[in-house]
């Protein structure tokens, strides 16, 4: 009988931050997040120079739709709080010493 090679769903985001300090925040913010056992898609994260990048492999389409999807929620979240934190300090009247 024919082995049957079942092709991978791919995808790749590179997504580009102000500064490689920033990018690597977001980096270390979203690595934390493991993949449930049972999850049928493989998230792979690395830094590049200001960017980070993102590889999603899935067995269904749906599946790498979904996680993406997931992945930038997180992301949004994960970019709205930086911007919190860097307005703080550049706000009249704060400290940032």
């Amino acid at each position: 009988m024919p082995e049957v090679l079942q092709k991978l769903n791919e995808s790749t985001i590179r997504v580009p931050f102000e500064t490689p300090r920033l990018a690597e925040i977001a980096y270390r913010v979203l690595k934390v997040d493991q993949e449930p056992r049972r999850n049928f898609v493989k998230k792979t994260l690395s830094l590049d120079q200001d960017s980070l990048v993102v590889h999603f492999e899935a067995d269904q389409v749906k599946n790498l739709r979904t996680a993406i999807t997931s992945f930038f929620e997180c992301l949004l979240l994960c970019q709205d709080t930086i911007k919190q934190f860097d307005n703080a300090g550049t706000q009249p009247g704060t400290n940032s010493a």
